[in-house]
Parts: structure tokens; sequence; C-alpha cells
């Protein structure tokens, strides 16, 4: 019998109504017990999985936004289309995440919204990021689209001098190469290239000049953007968006975890409170109706099993969500691997359902991808720890091949041995998809398909090591299109691309399946041949693929043949490595383009001496003046009537170390390309100058001295100023001095030559325009130019031949010189007919070896000297 508590009953008062105190209890223990079961079945819902489940996309979002960032500042990916939609998805979940779930804690809710909070701050910074990222990489692309092109279009038209041309090759050569490498050391060299390129701009004609100043700022948009674009590409990369959604995925699940606690608390104070109630109702029963004890004892037993049924319901509510509502396909097998029980997910993965799949083994998946040692290692590793995960190939009911994850665990009852088996698995196909899509793109040309340079370098590796290992011959064909920048600039990049397209298919066809076709860039490619037993094989391919090339190509409404030249470079022969092999295919290439195109060629070691030779001789030139190995030879000028010298020309020889004496041809070219003909240039006028005034000291009655004006020089120095400085400097009349320059010289910048030679003429200096007929000037603009003099080019004068009527242009220019008040030059004489043909038709003065070679300045005093009285030459010429 129980013993009344000694503490006061706050319901005595309502002992003389048990009835209604027992109703007054059950009222407020039912209130109590419906309370403690809400809150201990707050998480049957589907909404803590769906949670989960959109948490983990985060992470997996920001993955492919990652990825595709990456892909595009690698130029793998074209549109933007990728990282369009993943950001978009990225910053829509972190909004939809950002409600909290009203079943967690005060304190985890706090913990979890401030996580939230800063992985939103940072979804915003990387939203910010990428935005300019693909402003930035849309203004790259277009540079990177145009730069090249133009640089192409602009050398293949051949309107820049040649020097000019050269140059500007080099400097797309060198800013498309930083795009690669991107080193930091290299751009402010590029930068220096740039700036070259853009002084020599200045002294092209106005439509040449917009073109290359055109082409100089979509080189700076690449110097200025690439680095930039690598930056905000690694700043993307280097945000914490993972780590915080990881931080917000923690503090999820420590609140689930905290909230699973307090939901366990709840059902314990549920059992606690039911049975408490029961006791209650048990000891009511005794006091009301102690006859009725067993019947009480019966009711306690009733609630007890109640109370365990609902336990028993929730939990099972719980595992069936969880079970039906995951995204992870589940299957449960007995102990001898028979399937009993499969979720939604399966039967969506693998197209079974249930009563397909029941009673069978998960062996009816099988692809037949993995062998048998690989499952019975599978199942030993079940069978010693109880848990078994990785990846497999299985097949659906439709027969499709997919991968997937798989975890399996093993079920143990009280005795240890195994009840059941637990399969988790998820579909990776889209994973390995993106995978492999990636891994293309990264070793393929996305135009053609083809190996881009990363695998080619990679297969002529292979090639050489196996031509080593089995003694035979390995071979590079650099082929590069023949004018395919006049079909791509005419007909438009959608044909230029269709045509690479074909010519692909056509190379592929040409070559054996063991060779490697692959794609340089723009119309360039490289054949690999590996395992050749005699190098003439490699004409043979080369002779198939430019047959094939011939064939007509039907591009839409257009039929177009092309070319191709062809450079060749064996392994060992020409080169050990694959850079060498490709540096001397390229060279041989070249030399097929110089030999007329539509050919090929074998690589030959004198390709790349003469190249070296000019380095070098570039290199040694720079030193030159500091040395003091820079000489003025003079060369007289007569007059054509009586053989009087009326003058000289200055003109420059290199007293080489090794070498010897070079003439100009050797070395001005180096000297215009490298920038050295403005300083060299400026010492040769102010050594003629020196010169002047020395054989004025000497007492000798010298002779006016022409010097040759550089096109540099006149477009990038105040030649006036400098003029000015020398003649005042020794103390040397105008009229002294006789500047020559050409007609393209002249033609550059109309206005700015027309007021420096007025700026000259008012001076005093003598102007004359060298090798008159050879350029492209107009008459119109001839009688603009305030000039003094024309030279008529050897050219012409060679023309004179006894008995023939060869030298209509020379009297032309006679003519035309006279009619318009100016005097005339003959350069290159060489014969007495020559001479008297010249002197009959009026013309003014004669230069050439018929009169003198050019000699050093003391050969030339002592001619000076011994012609004191300036006997006629004429004499002379009756002597040779």
């Amino acid at each position: 019998m129980i013993q009344p508590l000694p503490a006061p009953n706050p319901f005595a008062g309502l002992a003389r109504w048990p009835l209604l105190r027992a109703a007054l209890l059950m009222l407020a223990a039912t209130l109590l017990l419906g309370w403690l079961f809400r809150q201990a079945d707050t998480l049957t819902s589907p909404e803590p999985q769906h949670y989960g489940r959109e948490l983990r996309r985060l992470l997996n979002i920001d993955a492919e936004l990652d990825t595709a960032v990456l892909a595009s500042g690698e130029g793998l990916q074209r549109d933007f289309d990728g990282i369009t939609t993943s950001m978009r998805e990225f910053t829509e979940l972190g909004a939809s995440v950002a409600t909290v779930p009203a079943f967690l804690g005060e304190a985890d809710r706090r913990r979890l919204g401030a996580e939230i909070a800063a992985l939103r701050a940072v979804v915003a910074e990387k939203a910010e990021l990428v935005d300019r990222f693909k402003r930035e990489t849309s203004v790259l692309r277009n540079s990177l689209a145009y730069f090249p092109a133009a640089t192409d279009r602009l050398i293949e038209e051949g309107m820049l001098p040649p020097a000019v041309s050269r140059q500007t090759g080099i400097v797309a050569r060198n800013v498309m190469g930083f795009v690669l490498d991107a080193q930091p050391m290299r751009a402010a060299e590029m930068w220096e290239r740039l700036d070259q390129l853009a002084i020599v701009a200045l002294t092209l004609p106005p439509a040449q000049r917009e073109r290359v100043v055109n082409l100089i700022a979509h080189g700076r948009i690449i110097l200025d953007r690439k680095p930039v674009l690598d930056t905000i590409t690694r700043d993307i990369l280097a945000l914490p968006t993972g780590a915080r959604a990881e931080s917000v995925i923690h503090a999820y699940v420590d609140g689930y975890q905290h909230a699973t606690d307090r939901a366990h608390t709840y059902r314990v104070l549920l059992f606690v409170v039911a049975l408490g109630l029961a006791g209650y109702l048990m000891i009511a029963i005794l006091r009301l109706q102690r006859t009725s004890l067993a019947l009480a004892g019966a009711n306690e037993h009733l609630e007890e099993r109640i109370q365990t049924l609902r336990l028993t319901e929730s939990e099972l509510h719980l595992y069936a969500n969880v079970f039906t509502n995951a995204s992870e396909g589940m299957a449960i097998t007995d102990a001898q691997a028979r399937i009993v029980a499969v979720n939604p997910a399966f039967t969506d993965i693998t197209g079974y359902s249930i009563e397909e799949i029941h009673g069978r083994t998960p062996a009816v998946l099988a692809s037949g991808r993995q062998d048998a040692a690989f499952y019975r290692e599978m199942w030993a590793t079940l069978g010693k720890r109880g848990q078994w995960q990785g990846e497999i190939w299985n097949r659906r009911r439709s027969g499709e091949i997919y991968p997937e994850w798989l975890s399996i665990t093993a079920i143990t009852e009280g005795d240890g041995g195994v009840s059941h088996y637990i399969g988790i698995f998820s579909d990776i196909t889209d994973r390995k998809e993106s995978e492999a899509r990636i891994r293309h793109l990264a070793h393929h040309d996305a135009l053609t398909g083809l190996p881009n340079r990363l695998l080619l370098q990679d297969r002529l590796g292979q090639a050489i090591l196996k031509a080593r290992r089995n003694s035979t011959q390995a071979a590079v064909l650099f082929l590069d299109l023949d004018r395919f920048k006049t079909i791509n600039d005419t007909l438009g990049h959608e044909i230029g691309d269709g045509l690479l397209r074909q010519v692909t298919q056509r190379c592929l066809g040409a070559v054996r399946e063991t060779d490697t076709v692959a794609r340089q860039g723009g119309d360039e490619f490289v054949i690999v041949l590996p395992d050749l037993e005699h190098g003439q094989d490699a004409g043979t391919i080369a002779r198939k693929i430019l047959a094939a090339l011939t064939e007509p190509c039907r591009l839409g409404p257009h039929e177009l043949t092309v070319t191709g030249s062809i450079g060749i470079a064996l392994y060992p022969g020409d080169g050990a490595d694959p850079s060498m092999l490709l540096r001397n295919a390229d060279a041989a290439m070249y030399r097929a383009k110089a030999d007329g195109r539509n050919g090929f060629q074998f690589y030959a070691a004198d390709m790349n001496t003469h190249s070296l030779g000019e380095l070098l001789l570039e290199h040694q030139l720079r030193g030159a003046l500091d040395r003091n190995e820079l000489r003025l030879y003079f060369q007289p000028k007569v007059n054509a009537a009586d053989g009087c010298i009326e003058g000289c020309e200055a003109l420059l020889r290199w007293q080489h170390p090794d070498l010897g004496l070079l003439a100009p041809g050797r070395f001005v070219p180096a000297a215009e390309e490298s920038g050295l003909i403005v300083p060299i240039g400026e010492w040769v006028l102010r050594e003629a100058c020196r010169q002047l005034r020395a054989w004025i000291d000497a007492g000798l009655a010298p002779v006016p001295v022409a010097v040759n004006l550089s096109g540099q020089q006149f477009a990038h120095q105040d030649i006036v100023a400098l003029v000015r400085e020398a003649l005042a400097e020794h103390r040397l009349p105008a009229p002294m001095l006789e500047l020559e320059l050409t007609e393209t010289m002249l033609m550059r910048d109309l206005e700015r030559t027309i007021a420096t030679l007025a700026e000259l003429r008012a001076m005093g200096v003598t102007l004359a325009i060298d090798d008159f007929g050879t350029g492209y000037s107009s008459l119109a603009y001839l009688r603009q130019f305030d000039v003094n003099a024309l030279k008529i080019d050897r050219s012409f004068v060679h023309d004179i031949r006894p008995g023939s009527s060869d030298g209509k242009i020379a009297t032309a220019v006679i003519a035309l010189a006279h009619n318009l008040g100016l005097t005339v030059t003959a350069e290159g004489v060489e014969t007495a007919a020559q001479q008297h043909f010249l002197a009959r038709h009026g013309c003014d003065q004669l230069q050439g070896f018929l009169f003198g070679q050019p000699e050093p300045a003391e050969a030339f005093a002592q001619r000076l000297a011994d012609d004191d009285r300036r006997a006629p030459h004429v004499r002379l010429v009756s002597a040779h």
C-alpha cells in the first residue's frame, strides 16, 4: 500500500470529488504529454534533410564556379554560361538558406545566422569579382583575338617598311608569348618594346600609322589586362566561400545534434511523465476502487505499451522520411545479400522498382568493368572492417553503364553475426563528364579537336623516346597554310574556321594512325611521325598532305583552293629535344615559303646560321660607336661638263675587328631594326661637319659634303636643331652641307615634311632627293618639296648602253628636274658611254667609280690638294 506523502497535498480540498480531481489531473497530464510529444517530434519533418542538402549543394556549386572561372581564364571555355549559371545558383542558394530552421535552439540559430551572414558577404564579394572577371576577360579576349590577326594582316599586306614590319612581328610574338607565361619580369620589356614600336609608328604614313597605333593599343591592353585578370582569378579562387560554407554546415550539424539531443530528452520526459501518469492512475484506481487492482495493473501495462508504440512510431517515421527522401540511392539486403528494400532514389538511378529487384542480389547491377578480384577484395574488406566504400561502375535497367560512389555497411546482431547490409550510393556521371571535358579542353584545340601545344609536347617526347629505344627516326612536319590570312580577312572568320576544319580532316587522312596531327594556333599545324625507318618517308607524307590540300574545299557558297608550306626536322639529326625539333622545323617551313610556297623543305643547319650571325652582328654594332669603329669614306661628285670636283658624298663604313671593313648594306638594316640608326646617323652628320672644318683648317679648298638621312632620324629627331647645332659647333656655312633624303621618307608625314624642308632651306642647307624614281611620290607632291636637287638612281644609269635606246628614264628625270628649277646628279656612273650620254642630255653632276671609289678622309684630302686647280676629270676618263 502506498503511503501518503508528508508534504501538503494541493488537491486535498478536492478529495471529496475524486472524479473531478482525476479529470483535472488527466487534463494537465494530457496537455503536458502533448507539449512533450510536439517537442520530441520536431525533427520528423523533411525540413532538416532538405536544409542539409541545400547546404551541401552550396559546396558543389562553389567548386563548379571555381572550375568554370579557371577554365574560362585559361581559355578552355569561350563563353560565360557556366560561370553565370553557377554564380546565379550560388547566390540564390545562399539567399534560400538564409532562413534559419525553426527547430534549432536560440543559441544555435544565432550562430548559424552569423555564419550564413558571413557566407553571404563572401558570396557578394565573389559575385563582384566574378563580374569583374567577365568584364576583364571580355576585354582581354577581344584584344587577343584582334592583336595576332591584325599583326599578321598588317605584315602580309607588305605596306610597312621591312624593318618596321619585322619589329612589329617581333613585338607581336613577344606580347603573345607574355600571354602564355605572364612572367612579371618580362612585362617591363614588353612595355618598352611597345613604346619603341609606338615611336617607330610616328614615322609611318597616316593610314599605316593608325593601324600600327591601333595594334599597339591592343598590345597594351593585353599587357595591362592579363596580370589584372590573373589577379582577379586568384582572388576569386582565394575567397573562402568553401570554408564559409563548411562553417555553415558545421554550425547546422552542431545545431541539429543539439536539437536531436533535446528531442531525445523530451522523449525521455514524455516516457517519464507517461509512467508517472500511469502510476498516478494506478494509485487513484487503488484508492477509488481497491477491488479493481487487476484492472489498474492492466491499464498501467496498456499505457506503457502505448507510450512505447508512440516512441517507436516516431522513430520509424523519422527513419522512413530519411530513407524515402534521401537523394542517394539506398538498398537493404539480408545476410545472404538478397535485396529486401530500396528507396525511391534507388529506382530513379537504376530504373529497377522494388517489385523487380526484391529478392535478387546487387549482382544484377554489375557492369562487368570490375573483375572477380575486385569483388573479392570488397567482400574481404566488409568482413574485416564491417564497411567498404569506393567508386564502382554499375548498369541501369536500360543497359546504360554509369559510375557511382558506393558505401556498404554491415549490420551485426548481438552474437556478432551479420543480419543485414545497407548500401548507399550516388550517381557521379555528371562529375565524371565534367572532369573528362576539362581534361579534354586542357589538351585539345577547341576548333579542330586536335591535340594542342601541351599534348603535342607529350606526343613528341614519346616519339623521341620510341625512336631512341628502337634505333629509328622521328620527324616533325611544321605546316603553315599559304595566304590564309587573306581568306580569313576577305571571307570572314566562319569561312576561315571551316577551312581549318577541312584541312584538319585532310591532314588526318594523309597520315598513319600512329602519327599525331596537332594545331599550334592560327593556320599552323604540326605533324609528328614516330618510328620512321628512313627520313625520306617524312617527305612522302609531306607530299601526300600537300596533294590533299590542293583539292578544292567547298565552304558555303565558296569553293576555295589552299596550299601549304611544310618544314621537316628529323630526330636525332636535327635536334635531340622537342623544342629544338619544332624550332628547326619552323625554320625549314620559312625556307619553303621563301622558295615559292606550296612545297616542303628538310631542315639544314645553315637555315639558323644566318639568323644567328645577324643577331651577333646587331649585338656587336651596339658598341661600335663607343669603340670608335665607325668610319666615313668620301666619294667625289664632278661637274658633268668639265669633270671638276664640285662635291662629295659621305658614306658610312664599319671597321669590324673580326670581319674587316663592312659596307652599309651589311649592317645598316640591323641598325634600323634595333633603333641604333638614330645615334649612328647623328654621328655621321657631326663627323662630316668635323671633317669639313678639318679640311678648311688644313688650308684646303673644300667642297660641299652630302650626308644621307635615315627615315628614323627624320621622324624621331629634331633635324633642324641638330643641323643648326652641328654647323654652329664647327663654324661651317650652311651651303657646305647637303642632306640627301629618299622619296619614301618624305611621303610619311607630308605636313611635317614640308615644314621641316622649309626650315632647312631657310637655314641655307642644300637638299636633295636621293634614288629618285624608285619611290612612290607624285609630281603634285614633288612641287611642294622645297629641295635643290634630284639624284638619279644607279639602276637607271646602268640602263644606259652603247647603241641602245635605254636611258629614257634618266633623260626624263633630267628634263623634269630642269623644268622644276632643280639640279640633277647621276649616281653609279661607271663607263665613259654613260658619262657622255648624261653630259649630252644636260645632267649637272656625276658620281660613280668612273671618277673615284669611296676613300678615307686622308685620301680624299690628298685628292683635293692634287686637284687644287680643279683639273677637268674628262681627261682622266680618256685614260681609262
